[in-house]
């Protein structure tokens, strides 16, 4: 079979070490790894590559700049780009988004996560990672698009499906006749009905009774978050939030419930 060709760049040197090291010698490609943009605009067209990895916070060219200057190149412009990257706040992942990449990956990295994800970009299939089976669904009820799109976005990604609703109503009124979720992510203040209102009549649902709930809280909720945690909410998370650390308390709530 015929190994991926990756584009690597990060002026980190132990960290651009780790993912040259994992993208061979365990996702199975061939990498050309650089510390810079400069280097990357150099080299890249007699490499070939087949996806560009690029760290965003780098000196003199960052990863957008050397994501344009490579796309000026015509046998790069189609190329899939990923996003190495340790700010994942929200609003930061919309502007990477919009600049066209098809991921973007928190650093640390995991180093399995990051073959799935590479293995993903390069297939232009992110729906098929993981497979059906594995996967898992979260009710999702908040009123903010922007941060909804990304948690629909982050939870794909990572091997959820998301059903979502803007307000606590209409929420309510899917939960009798729809599927029960393995999780909820609800935010707490929402027009109309609120979270903790919610929460209450959703533990009163005998099929939703322990059903992990995840509260997102906003600068100034810590009263609602208390009565919250007391009704039966299992963790909350403030905002703006690392969508990692997301994840991975979604994931430990999901499993001790299963």
């Amino acid at each position: 079979m015929t190994r991926a060709r990756i584009l690597l760049v990060e002026d980190d040197e132990g960290i651009r070490a780790v993912a040259q090291t994992t993208l061979e010698a365990l996702c199975g490609c061939d990498v050309l790894a650089v510390g810079s943009g400069q280097e990357a605009v150099a080299q890249a067209a007699a490499f070939g590559p087949q996806l560009l990895l690029l760290d965003v916070a780098m000196p003199e060219m960052d990863g957008p700049q050397t994501l344009a200057a490579l796309r000026q190149q015509e046998s790069l412009r189609s190329v899939p780009a990923v996003f190495l990257t340790a700010r994942t706040q929200a609003r930061e992942v919309v502007h990477y988004r919009a600049l066209g990449v098809r991921d973007v990956i928190a650093k640390p990295f995991d180093p399995a996560q990051l073959c799935e994800r590479i293995a993903a970009a390069l297939a232009d299939a992110p729906e098929a990672v993981p497979t059906a089976p594995q996967r898992r669904r979260a009710l999702v009820v908040e009123d903010d698009p922007t941060i909804r799109y990304l948690l629909g976005f982050v939870l794909e990604q990572n091997g959820w499906e998301m059903q979502a609703f803007d307000d606590g109503e209409k929420a309510l009124a899917a939960l009798a006749q729809g599927p029960v979720a393995d999780a909820v992510l609800l935010d707490v203040v929402l027009p109309g009905m609120d979270g903790l209102s919610l929460l209450e009549r959703l533990r009163a649902l005998p099929a939703w009774r322990t059903v992990p709930v995840m509260m997102l809280t906003g600068q100034g909720d810590e009263a609602l978050v208390t009565r919250a945690l007391a009704a039966g909410a299992n963790d909350y998370l403030g905002k703006p939030f690392d969508f990692s650390e997301l994840i991975d308390r979604l994931a430990r709530i999901a499993a001790a419930q299963a």
